[in-house]
Order: structure tokens, then C-alpha cells, then sequence
């Protein structure tokens, strides 16, 4: 686990790092225009008033991500699915928090960190147990190693464990997100 703790960080490292050099580079190029926060926070107030929608969509987008995943994790393709995976979510927090950052100065990092907040009681413990399963699974596929009936019920129980974490992230990003979002930016704004 450890070995895979380290990797994962260092993989989302570069992607922020990334993230942050792109949306630097891409504002100096089109002028200063970051109508983007506005835009997601706008699209926040407008989805408050339909969350089974919301819901629905979010379930169909993570859940097939989610199902891409398990069955990458079932052949060598799933460690450079959860590579790519953990540098692309890395590139786009940091992309959001450089906007954030020149959107709202020093106040827009803790506005930015708030936002993610609620998401990261579930979304965060349920996509790292995911990563995991697919990893380490995928890496026995690499090889000429035997995967045993033992090895696909520990897989598809850790995906499961993984999936009510993410079922739950779902709802929260849903429900409580969209409330807690709100309350934040009228109070800061």
C-alpha cells in the first residue's frame, strides 16, 4: 500500500504541477479571461434547484468511469488507466485552483479548498481504494502470474467497498455540495 501511496502522490503532483503551468500559460495567452469559476458557480446555483438531475447525471458520468476502470483492472490496461487517471484529476485541480487563485488572490486558495471540502470525505477514501484494487490487480495481469478465485473476490470486494464510498460522494456532490457551495460564496462574495 505504501508503495502505491507514494506513486499515487507523485503522479498527482506532476499533474497538478502541470494543471498550474497550462492555466497560467493559457491565460497569458488569452488575456486574463477566467470566466470559467464563473460559469461552474452559475451552473452550481442553476442545478440547486434540479438535484435528482444532477444526481442521475453524475451517476451515469463516475459510474461509467467506475465500470471503465473494473474492467481495465482486469487486464494490463489498468495500470495505465489509473496513471493517466490520477495525473489528469491532479492537472484538474490544479487548474482549478490557479483560477481560483487569480480569480480571488490569497482568499480564492481557501475558497477553493472549501469547495472541494465536502467531496473529500467520500469521493477521496473511495477513488483511492479504487485506483488501488484496479492497480494491483492490473499488475498481476502484467505478468505471467496466475490470478487465483481468491484474488477476484478481494478485487471485486475492495471495488465494492469502493463503490459505496463514490455512490456516497455522488449524493453528497449532489445534495449537500450545491447547499454548502452557495452558503459559502454569499458569504464570501
Amino acid at each position: 500500500m505504501k508503495k502505491y501511496s507514494r506513486m499515487f502522490s507523485i503522479l498527482f503532483l506532476v499533474g497538478f504541477t502541470g494543471g498550474i503551468f497550462c492555466t497560467n500559460l493559457f491565460i497569458k495567452e488569452t488575456g486574463y479571461q477566467t470566466s470559467l469559476l464563473s460559469l461552474y458557480l452559475a451552473d452550481a446555483v442553476q442545478r440547486e434547484k434540479g438535484k435528482p438531475g444532477l444526481f442521475g447525471e453524475l451517476l451515469v458520468k463516475r459510474g461509467g468511469f467506475f465500470l471503465f476502470g473494473a474492467v481495465c483492472g482486469l487486464t494490463p490496461l489498468g495500470v495505465p488507466m489509473v496513471s493517466v487517471s490520477l495525473v489528469w484529476f491532479g492537472f484538474l485541480a490544479g487548474s482549478l485552483m490557479t483560477v481560483f487563485l487569480l480569480d480571488y488572490g490569497i482568499k480564492g486558495i481557501f475558497l477553493g479548498m472549501l469547495s472541494f471540502l465536502p467531496q473529500f470525505f467520500f469521493y477521496l477514501p473511495g477513488w483511492l481504494l479504487f485506483f488501488f484494487s484496479v492497480m494491483q490487480m492490473a499488475q498481476k495481469a502484467w505478468g505471467s502470474k496466475k490470478k487465483e478465485k481468491a484474488d477476484y473476490r478481494a478485487y471485486f470486494f475492495f471495488l465494492s467497498g469502493a463503490a459505496v464510498c463514490i455512490l456516497l460522494g455522488i449524493w453528497q456532490e449532489s445534495y449537500v455540495n450545491q447547499t454548502f457551495l452557495n452558503a459559502i460564496w454569499g458569504k464570501w462574495n
